[in-house]
């Protein structure tokens, strides 16, 4: 069994594979948080999209057609075979889709009406504690990549519309003083006007980004090939390192006490 996982806004509408993001491993169970440190009964599994279960269908497929591709070049190839299925195919993935949803829930609602009172409050201390040490992981990550001199990822062209929008938005009276703005619904507003534009209005934004994403996997390159290089030098890791020389600088820095004798 081939377990996919994706993350996109827009799956399926790009075949570039440069907007997918799907690792398929050949594993034969994915246990939940309640089976795999808990001990508890096997829970439901939700069942996948149409999309990402006709790729699950396919990638073996491809593999075998294709053996000498890694996994981030075959999917394309699964996104565009799905581009040119009929819609009657389409139609029967979708309602199996929605029948499966349909008794995962009830499945679901069932599994969590067995668990006792004990085994919820067990669940929710763990679940507690894995999303605080994940979120202290992607602090430390980020502050890591800072120390090393990681460049950082560009903005999307629909950031770079937002950017835009908000820079040509005048000052009034109202927001010099400190008025609270609608932030919700100009966020909506700036949404609509995205959707409302033409490909070719939405063309110089996507040449911006595309020329700033080139100019990071540039810089990215640089990056690592710099963190391999101080690594292989030293046998340290470049995290090590940033933190050595930032220790260094700091004692280089740091004003010399003077101490007088008293007479």
């Amino acid at each position: 069994m081939y377990a996919i996982r994706m993350s996109s806004s827009n799956l399926g509408k790009k075949v570039s594979g440069q907007s997918l993001f799907m690792s398929v491993n050949y594993t034969t169970k994915r246990l939940s948080l309640e089976e795999k440190l808990l001990g508890f009964p096997q829970k439901p599994k939700k069942p996948l999209a149409p999309y990402l279960q006709y790729c699950q269908q396919k990638f073996p497929e491809f593999s075998k057609v294709y053996p000498k591709l890694l996994s981030k070049d075959i999917l394309p190839k699964c996104a565009e075979q799905w581009h040119l299925i009929d819609d009657e195919t389409k139609k029967k993935l979708t309602n199996e889709y929605h029948e499966n949803l349909k008794k995962y829930s009830e499945d679901l609602e069932q599994y969590n009406l067995s668990l006792t009172d004990a085994q919820r409050l067990h669940l929710e201390t763990a679940t507690a504690t894995i999303n605080r040490n994940q979120s202290k992981e992607k602090q430390q990550l980020k502050l890591d990549n800072k120390k090393t001199g990681k460049p950082s990822r560009p903005v999307n062209p629909y950031g770079i519309f937002v950017k835009e929008f908000f820079s040509k938005i005048p000052k009034t009276d109202s927001e010099s003083l400190n008025e609270p703005v609608n932030l919700k619904e100009t966020v909506k507003d700036i949404a609509k006007k995205w959707k409302s534009l033409t490909q070719e209005e939405k063309a110089p934004y996507r040449l911006k980004f595309d020329t700033a994403n080139q100019e990071y996997r540039k810089k990215l390159a640089e990056w690592k090939e710099k963190m391999v290089q101080l690594k292989t030098d030293n046998m340290q890791s470049p995290l090590k390192l940033a933190k050595h020389e930032s220790e260094k600088l700091s004692k280089e820095t740091k004003p010399i006490k003077t101490v007088t004798r008293k007479k």
